[in-house]
C-alpha cells in the first residue's frame, strides 16, 4: 500500500535505480529549535521500513506523495522518477507556509473535463451555485464540530444558533464576494466558540493569518496547508484541473480547486486534530516560539501534529452517501469524482457532510 512521505530534516533527494535515496544534512542557521535525532526525521506509513543511518533508500513504488518541511535538494533525474511514478511533491518553508507543489504531467488529463470546468466557471449562475455548495458543506461540518462539543457539555448553544441563522443566508447570496462575506461571518462565530472547546488557556481570540500571532492560529494555518496538499493529491489523481476553482478565484499563485474542496474537510481533519492535541495535553505553549511576530510550531510538535493529520486522513468511516467504508483520503477523491459527474451533467453535486 502506498503511503505519503513526510520529510522534516534538511535532505538531499536522489534517484538510485527504482529507489528514493535520502541523505540527511545538518540544520542550517535559523532552524535551531529543539528537534529529535536525525534518524527519525522521516515519517512514513507503518508498512514501509526505513533503515537507520545517514543515508536511506526504499522503493519508489511504496510512496504516494512527498511533503517536505525541511530544506531539500534534488536534481532532474529525481524529478523524472517522480514523474514516471506520478508522485506529487509539496514544499513548505521553515515557518510551515506552503510554497508550492511539483505535479507530474498526467496521462489521464481530459480536455473535455477542462472545457466543462471552464464552462461552469464562466457561467456566473453555475459558478455561484457550486461556490454556495462548497460553503454549505464547509458550514455544516463546522456546525457538526460545535454540536459535538455542545452535546458533551460545552456552552455553545449561542454559537450553534447563530451559525444556523447565518447559514440560511447562503442560498440567497447574489455574488461570490457576498458569499465569502457570509462564510467569514460563520467562521467568526465558529472560532469564537473555540474558547469553550479548548481546555488549555491559549490566548486565542480570533482567526489571524499572515502571520499567525499565537499557537492556535499557527496550528490552524499549518494544518490547513497540509489539508490543501492532501486535496491537491487527490485532485491530481483524477481528470480535474486544480487551476480552475469556483469559490476561490484563479491567480495569486494558488490552485483554487484544492482550496474549494479543502473547505469541506478542514473542519474534519485540521480542527479535530487540534482539539485532540490540545485537550489531551499532547501539545502546549512550550511547543511554540515567536520570531518576527510570527508564532512557529517547534519541530517535535510539528512532527506530532503531522502524525495526527496523517492518522485522520487515513481513518476509515462509513460514508453514508454510498454506504461504503472509506478512508477520508478516499472520500476526498470520491468528492472529486462527484464534482466531475456534476460538471458533465450526469448528477447533482452534493458535498460530504460529517456525522458529527
Amino acid at each position: 500500500m502506498k503511503q505519503p512521505l513526510y520529510i522534516f530534516s534538511n535532505t538531499i533527494l536522489k534517484k538510485k535505480n527504482d529507489t528514493i535515496l535520502m541523505e540527511t544534512l545538518a540544520d542550517p542557521p535559523g532552524d535551531s529549535d529543539d528537534c529529535e535525532p536525525a534518524e527519525e526525521e522521516f515519517l512514513i506509513g507503518a508498512d514501509i521500513d526505513i533503515p537507520k543511518g545517514e543515508k536511506r533508500s526504499f522503493p519508489v513504488e511504496t510512496v504516494d506523495s512527498i511533503f517536505a518541511f525541511g530544506t531539500i535538494r534534488f536534481n532532474t533525474p529525481f524529478l523524472s522518477m517522480l514523474s514516471n511514478y506520478h508522485i506529487p511533491m509539496h514544499v513548505f518553508n521553515f515557518y510551515g507556509g506552503y510554497k508550492g507543489s511539483f505535479l507530474p504531467v498526467k496521462d489521464q488529463r481530459s480536455g473535455g473535463v477542462l472545457m466543462c470546468q471552464m464552462h461552469h466557471f464562466a457561467d456566473n449562475y453555475k459558478r455561484l451555485w457550486l461556490a454556495k455548495t462548497f460553503v454549505e458543506g464547509s458550514s455544516l461540518n463546522l456546525l457538526a464540530n460545535i454540536n459535538y462539543h455542545k452535546n458533551r457539555g460545552a456552552s455553545l448553544n449561542a454559537e450553534a444558533a447563530a451559525m444556523e441563522e447565518i447559514m440560511e443566508l447562503i442560498n440567497n447570496t447574489g455574488g461570490i464576494e457576498e458569499l465569502m462575506g457570509i462564510e467569514g461571518t460563520i467562521k467568526k462565530v465558529y472560532f469564537n466558540g473555540w474558547k469553550q472547546i479548548l481546555k488549555q488557556p491559549f490566548n486565542f481570540t480570533k482567526r489571524q493569518r499572515n502571520p499567525p500571532p499565537d499557537p492556535v492560529n499557527a496550528l490552524i494555518s499549518f494544518g490547513n496547508m497540509v489539508v490543501y496538499s492532501f486535496c491537491l493529491n487527490e485532485i491530481y489523481h483524477t481528470r480535474l484541473y486544480p487551476e480552475v476553482g469556483y469559490l476561490h478565484s484563479p491567480g495569486d499563485n494558488k490552485l483554487p480547486l484544492s482550496y474549494d474542496i479543502a473547505e469541506i474537510f478542514k473542519p474534519i481533519i485540521t480542527d479535530r486534530a487540534i482539539f485532540k492535541l490540545v485537550n489531551k495535553n499532547m501539545i502546549s505553549e512550550n511547543d511554540f516560539s515567536v520570531k518576527n511576530g510570527s508564532c512557529l510550531i517547534k519541530k517535535p510538535a510539528r512532527k506530532m501534529y503531522v502524525r495526527e493529520l496523517d492518522s485522520r486522513i487515513a481513518t476509515v468511516i462509513n460514508n453514508r452517501q454510498n454506504d461504503r467504508n472509506m478512508s477520508y483520503r478516499r472520500i476526498i477523491r470520491t468528492e472529486c469524482h462527484k464534482l466531475i459527474t456534476h460538471l458533465q451533467g450526469e448528477a447533482v453535486y452534493k458535498p460530504f457532510k460529517s456525522r458529527w
